[in-house]
């Protein structure tokens, strides 16, 4: 599986999506230098694009494509006498663990895709999220 980042670029406003190799992070729209990755072997210790050290991990399936899958299940209860939920949770149970996961950036939201996830990284915590919420509406400083 390719290795990638990707992140909002800062400049141009649009979806970056960059091949994670060792040197400087351009986007691929407006050219802008966006940062450093210092290596490929291992997940960053930090952030290539801004040096936060805390991440958190999602599964990367749409989301959308969940919510209508559930929607589904719940209009046939009626018809199923309740089983489609049964049957929604085991098959989200198999896209679990099927699905890779990704790593996100709490500052910047940066997503990096492919990389072997360490154990440190935890699925979203909330009141992390908020804490970096803060500092994003506030500016830098």
């Amino acid at each position: 599986m390719t290795k990638t980042i990707s992140w909002d670029c800062p400049n141009c406003k649009k979806l970056a999506l960059a091949e994670a190799k060792v040197g400087a992070l351009f986007c691929p729209h407006c050219n802008e230098n966006c940062g450093r990755v210092d290596s490929t072997e291992i997940f960053p210790e930090a952030c290539p694009r801004c040096s936060c050290t805390q991440f958190y991990f999602i599964k990367d399936f749409n989301q959308a494509y969940g919510c209508v899958m559930m929607l589904i299940a719940i209009v046939l209860v009626p018809k199923t006498y309740g089983l489609s939920l049964p049957a929604m949770w085991l098959l989200d149970l198999m896209l679990f663990k099927r699905v890779p996961s990704a790593a996100v950036c709490y500052r910047c939201g940066a997503e990096f895709r492919g990389f072997k996830l360490p154990e440190h990284i935890k699925p979203f915590i909330h009141h992390i999220g908020v804490k970096y919420d803060r500092k994003r509406r506030q500016g830098p400083g």
